[in-house]
């Protein structure tokens, strides 16, 4: 599958084939490498700002997920 760019107003456009399945109105940030790679990368959206008072703390907590202050595995590297 090929695609072309075209000029609309003073932007160049690609089209994004329909097999993608990509939604519209979603955000990319572009990122064009040394090798001239065009890559579209999706911005990630806070989660968190659907419900902004969702107290993780708290749920961490009630899954009993809480810190003991003890080491597990490797956390002290130095």
């Amino acid at each position: 599958m090929t695609v072309k760019t075209r000029k609309q107003g003073n932007s160049l456009m690609i089209t994004i084939p329909a097999d993608f399945k990509v939604d519209e109105n979603v955000e990319y940030k572009p990122v064009l490498d040394d090798n001239g790679i065009l890559s579209f990368v999706p911005v990630h959206q806070n989660i968190f700002s659907q419900n902004p008072n969702y107290d993780f703390k708290m749920a961490i907590d009630q899954m009993g997920l809480n810190d003991n202050g003890k080491l597990v595995g490797k956390e002290n590297v130095w």
